[in-house]
C-alpha cells in the first residue's frame, strides 16, 4: 500500500502488485471525500486483512490540529472503504499504525509523544478487539527513541516479522522529510510482541547512498520465500524538488546471529525511477486515479466533455494565491508536460509546477497574453509578459524539467512554430515533504469574475 503527499488526494491511493512487486496498478482510492473528524494531513496506511474484510488504518490531522489514527474498512478495495473513525487519540500525537497478529491475538503498535515536551518517543502497542475497531486493555511500551545515537531521539514507521524464534521490527529513525532529511532504518527483535525488544549493535542496517538519500518508513513482505522492504527514500537526482519514491529491497539474513541486513551500495542497486508516459486526451473513462488534488483546498469544479476538461475555480480563496490545480505525480525529476489551452477569457490558466499553494511557478494564458508567474512564500508575482498576435485554434503550453535543474518554458498558436520564454529556475519547489506536482491550473480573475480554463489534452513524458 503507497501513500500520496500528506495534502494530496484522492486520499491514500491503494495499488496492488502484479506478482513481480516491481508492476503496480492503481485500483481505488481509500476516500473520495475527507471523513468527517479530519482536516488533512493524511499519511501512513496500513492495509490489514482479516475474517474478509480489508481494514485501513491510517493517520490523519483531526480538526482540533491533533495527529490521530483512524480506521475504515471494506469488503472490496476496488470499491473504496467506509471510515469507522478514530481509533487512537494519544495526548499529542498518535502516527505510524501497524498491526500484527501474534497467535489468536491482534495488536496495533503505533508512534507516540513526538511533539510531548520532556518526554521521549515510544512505540506503543495495545491489543485489537476481534472486529479491529477498538483497543482492549491497558497499552505497553515496545521501543524508545535514543538521543545519543543515531537516532537522534525520533523513532517512527515500525514494522514487525517473524522469522524463526523472533519477532523483529524494522523501525526509522532521525529526521524523515526535507532538504536536511537524515532519515536511517534500525532493527529490534525479541521473543514476544510485549518484548523486551533488543535492539541491534549494528544499527542502522539501512541508510542513504549516493543514489537514494533518506530511506525509511516500510513494510516487509515474503516473495518466493525471500523477505523484501518496501520503503521510501529520495532520489539524488531532482532532491530535494522531487518528492519520495517507493523502493524495494531485499532482506538477508545472518544465519548465524539471526540479525538482518541489507545490501544497497550504489553499484548493485538501481538509481533510476520506474517511469511511464502519461497522455489524457479527456475521454470520460480516462482519468481515473492518476489526477491528483490539493484537499485542503477549497472546492472546484472539473468537467469532462466531448473528449475536454473544464476546469473552474468556483470558490476562490483569497489565501490561495496559485488557484485551482489538478496535478500528477511525476516518475522522475527530469520530464516534460504539456497541454493546449482553447478559451480565451481573464481567467489565468495553464501548466503548473505544484508544490503548495504557497509555493508554484507556472505558464499561462490570461486574455490573449502569455504569462510566467510564480507563487514564493505566498506572494503572487508575474515574472514574464507576452501579448499574441490573433490565434484562433488555441494556445499551446510546454514546460520541461531539465538534467541541469533548468527549466524551459514554450508556447505556440499552431503547435508547430514555438517560442521559447526564459523561465526561473524553480528554488521555490522544494518544501519538506510535500513534493513537487505537475499538471493543470486555473486562477479566477476578481474583475471580471472569469474563472474558467478549457483543455483539450494533458501529457508528461520522460
Amino acid at each position: 500500500m503507497l501513500q500520496e503527499p500528506p495534502e494530496i488526494g484522492p486520499l491514500s491511493t491503494l495499488s496492488i502488485h502484479q506478482r513481480t512487486l516491481v508492476h503496480w496498478e492503481q485500483i481505488s482510492a481509500v476516500f473520495e471525500t475527507n471523513p468527517k473528524w479530519t482536516m488533512g494531513s493524511f499519511w501512513a496506511p496500513e492495509l490489514y486483512y482479516m475474517n474478509g474484510t480489508f481494514y485501513c488504518y491510517y493517520t490523519a490531522r483531526g480538526t482540533d490540529g491533533i495527529s490521530k489514527i483512524g480506521v475504515a474498512t471494506t469488503k472490496d478495495i476496488a470499491k473504496g472503504f467506509k471510515d469507522m473513525g478514530v481509533l487512537i487519540d494519544w495526548g499529542d500525537e498518535a502516527i505510524d499504525a501497524y498491526v500484527f497478529q501474534e497467535n489468536d491475538k491482534i495488536y496495533i503498535t503505533w508512534k507516540a509523544y513526538g511533539l510531548t515536551p520532556d518526554k521521549p518517543i515510544q512505540i506503543l502497542g495495545s491489543e485489537l478487539s476481534k472486529d479491529g475497531l477498538s483497543l482492549i486493555g491497558d497499552h505497553f511500551n515496545l521501543v524508545t527513541a535514543e538521543e545519543g545515537n543515531w537516532e537522534k531521539g525520533g523513532i517512527e514507521g515500525q514494522a514487525i516479522i517473524k522469522r524463526d524464534d523472533f519477532l523483529y521490527m524494522l523501525y526509522s529513525g532521525n529526521a524523515c522529510c526535507g532538504k536536511d532529511c537524515d532519515y536511517m532504518v534500525g532493527v529490534a527483535r525479541a521473543k514476544s510482541i510485549k518484548g523486551p525488544w533488543e535492539k541491534h549493535d549494528l544499527n542502522p542496517i539501512l541508510s542513504g547512498n549516493s543514489q537514494w538519500k533518506c530511506p525509511g518508513h516500510g513494510t516487509a513482505t515474503t516473495f518466493n520465500d525471500d523477505w523484501y522492504y518496501l520503503y521510501h527514500g529520495y532520489n539524488t537526482k531532482g532532491f530535494p524538488r522531487l518528492g519520495r519514491a517507493a523502493l524495494l529491497s531485499r532482506l538477508y539474513w545472518n544465519e548465524e546471529t539471526g540479525w538482518p541486513s541489507f545490501r544497497v551500495e550504489p553499484d548493485v542497486v538501481n538509481g533510476n525511477r520506474v517511469t511511464h508516459d502519461f497522455i489524457d486526451n479527456f475521454k470520460e473513462d480516462n482519468a481515473g486515479y492518476k489526477w491528483k488534488y490539493n484537499v485542503k483546498n477549497n472546492p472546484f469544479t472539473a468537467e469532462i466533455k466531448n473528449n475536454r476538461l473544464t476546469l473552474s475555480e468556483s470558490q476562490p480563496d483569497s489565501e490561495n494565491p496559485t488557484g485551482t490545480v489538478l496535478c500528477v505525480i511525476p516518475d522522475d525529476a527530469y520530464f516534460k508536460i504539456s497541454t493546449k489551452v482553447l478559451n480565451v477569457n481573464k481567467a489565468l490558466k495553464g501548466l503548473v509546477l505544484y508544490t503548495t499553494k504557497n509555493n508554484s511557478l507556472g505558464l499561462g494564458l490570461k486574455d490573449g497574453t502569455i504569462v510566467i508567474w510564480k507563487v514564493q512564500d505566498g506572494s503572487y508575482n508575474e515574472i514574464v509578459t507576452k501579448q499574441l498576435p490573433t490565434f484562433k485554434n488555441g494556445v499551446w503550453l510546454k514546460v520541461a524539467m531539465n538534467p541541469n535543474n533548468t527549466i524551459d518554458m514554450q508556447y505556440s498558436t499552431d503547435n508547430k512554430q514555438w517560442k521559447t520564454l526564459k523561465a526561473p529556475n524553480g528554488e521555490n519547489l522544494a518544501w519538506w515533504s510535500s513534493g513537487m506536482k505537475a499538471g493543470l491550473q486555473v486562477r479566477k480573475d476578481t474583475s471580471s469574475n472569469d474563472n474558467q480554463a478549457i483543455f483539450d489534452s494533458f501529457s508528461i513524458q520522460y
